[in-house]
């Protein structure tokens, strides 16, 4: 079964809540939220915001508490048989079988999937040369290094032609040549019309790919929008990290937002013509720092910055 081509929107959320059983503080609280077809959608958080919860609602591998979640006009309750046909998922916790080889676990996915076999051969042979996994398809996947057992998981995933991706973290543990062939990949579904919903701790990956960003904390949305939408939040453009050695702390409120308070290092929000006078107040005081024009990283831990400084 194809995705529903009339439903202008990939995912549809509303009031949506989980509580896990024995647990008193929500996964997620009434999360509303829309992504259209054919983006890459992000979502954004810290371990435990419920990046992971809302994805499995999603993919029906969990049931929410209570509000309302569409897949493609599909109600993910009472429809869900109807939403796996068209979807594919990695998920964060997902390890190839031990004794399975690359070849194996792509090619039975395939077949699973309902592949003829002489299709689901070319596709796998296809998948594995793009992840450079043919010179390993023969080899146990426990003999074979983390980043491959990853790129496995990505791998079967992809090879199938789904509508709908969740992809849970996936670059996680590879090296900086693995993430690009997963972005690369990720751009050419996207051109093949596919909706990919993304979770990432890696924030230049969401900034390259993604077309909307939803940053969640605590089990809520506390904020969403493209990259140019969320840059308009900080009104400073210059990032600003100065050792606490002989520094008052309070003398740099007068310059920008103090946002991150470390063991060793302050963070700081300010102007770029502030540039100068800070540096000559630090060269002064003999004190370390370290400048640079704001970025994604700078914007979630401007959001989130007083939760973090709370837990």
């Amino acid at each position: 079964m194809k995705v529903n081509t009339k439903i202008l929107q990939a995912i549809e959320a509303y009031n949506l809540s989980k509580i896990y059983k024995g647990t008193r503080v929500p996964a997620l609280e009434n999360i509303s939220l829309k992504i259209d077809k054919g983006q890459i959608f992000t979502l954004l958080g810290r371990n435990g915001a419920g990046k992971t919860t809302f994805v499995r609602i999603c993919a029906t591998q969990l049931l929410p508490t209570s509000g309302t979640l569409r897949v493609s006009g599909y109600d993910v309750i009472s429809q869900a048989e109807h939403i796996r046909k068209f979807i594919s998922v990695v998920p964060q916790e997902g390890r190839p079988l031990r004794a399975l080889t690359p070849w194996d676990h792509v090619y039975n996915w395939l077949k699973i999937r309902g592949e003829e076999k002489s299709i689901a051969k070319i596709k796998t042979e296809k998948i594995l040369e793009r992840f450079e996994l043919l010179k390993v398809k023969d080899k146990p996947a426990m003999n074979l290094s983390g980043g491959m057992k990853q790129k496995i998981l990505v791998a079967m995933a992809t090879a199938v032609d789904a509508d709908l991706l969740f992809l849970d973290e996936p670059t996680i543990g590879l090296d900086p040549v693995s993430r690009r062939q997963v972005w690369n990949l990720m751009q050419d579904l996207k051109k093949e019309g596919k909706t990919i919903l993304l979770t990432t701790h890696y924030m230049d990956e969401a900034e390259i790919l993604s077309d909307k960003i939803v940053i969640i904390d605590n089990g809520k949305i506390v904020k969403e929008g493209t990259i140019n939408e969320l840059r308009k939040i900080i009104p400073q453009n210059i990032r600003m990290d100065i050792s606490k050695k002989n520094l008052d702390v309070d003398q740099l409120k007068d310059y920008g937002n103090v946002v991150e308070i470390g063991t060793d290092i302050i963070r700081l929000f300010t102007f770029e013509s502030h540039i100068s006078e800070l540096s000559n107040l630090a060269i002064k005081n003999n004190i370390s720092f370290n400048i640079s024009p704001i970025t994604l990283d700078d914007i979630f831990v401007y959001l989130v910055g007083n939760s973090i400084k709370n837990n």
